[in-house]
């Protein structure tokens, strides 16, 4: 059989006259560490636009065979119904628009899903959770805002429950991840539990659903890590997809 088609979102950034590099036409990007990690697993990556033709969703959906929804920017609070309480967010309505439609649609068909950071937030939302907007407001949980290169590095433990998919793909009750968000997941989505949370102010950093539908959601970024833990997570989600398209195929 041959390899599965994994597609992953991107960020975005809209034009601008004043911006002299890289361009100031709107562009679409993304870093390399998702599409190796994907690579790295025995996927082939393949990078979706973040298009305003939502009658493409299906189209991109009838193509892969599985999807990383990436991290960026934040997701605007109205489509978890609040209004801005901070200036400290940076939205791009439009990659919010078109991952909303894919999720909701990647759902219904069962495409497995690994979301990272934001993604694991938009999912959340897609599917009727909240957010925290940030962390400033939330005088109880510890800033988990880190810049550069030191995302590259564990940075706080995690505790992961017992009974959860991802403890079944970790093997480990608790691991060391790295750390770079101002928002965190507030109310989950309906049917989904929680699978993993900060040990120190207990931030939820895992959610998964109750089924047995591959849709992991992880609040670090494991692309971005070298450990047998975090390529555990992408070999689980290539393996996930590989079932994926010979369901497909036979249907």
């Amino acid at each position: 059989m041959s390899k599965p088609v994994i597609g992953i979102t991107c960020s975005m950034e809209y034009g601008d006259k004043k911006r002299k590099y890289p361009t100031a036409y709107a562009f679409d990007y993304l870093k390399k560490n998702y599409y190796e990690a994907v690579e790295r697993s025995g996927g082939v990556p393949v990078v979706l636009p973040n298009t305003r033709r939502t009658e493409l969703v299906d189209k991109f959906l009838s193509i892969v065979d599985g999807l990383m929804i990436s991290g960026g920017n934040d997701v605007d609070p109205e489509f978890y119904g609040e209004r801005k309480k901070t200036n400290n967010l940076s939205l791009t309505r439009e990659r919010d628009f078109f991952e909303i439609a894919l999720v909701k649609k990647a759902k219904v068909k069962r495409v497995p899903i690994l979301a990272i950071c934001r993604g694991m937030q938009l999912v959340n939302v897609a599917l009727g959770g909240s957010l925290y907007q940030d962390f400033s407001f939330e005088k109880k949980f510890s800033d988990h805002t880190l810049e550069g290169s030191a995302c590259y590095h564990k940075r706080h433990p995690v505790i992961i429950q017992k009974e959860s998919r991802l403890f079944q793909i970790i093997g480990k009750k608790k691991i060391m991840v790295n750390t770079s968000h101002h928002q965190m997941v507030k109310k989950i989505a309906p049917r989904f539990v929680v699978s993993a949370w900060s040990e120190k102010d207990k931030v939820i950093e895992a959610i998964e659903p109750e089924d047995d539908h591959f849709l992991l959601c992880v609040q670090w970024h494991p692309e971005l890590m070298k450990d047998r833990c975090s390529k555990a997570l992408f070999d689980s989600l290539i393996q996930s997809a590989r079932e994926y398209k010979l369901k497909k195929s036979r249907d």
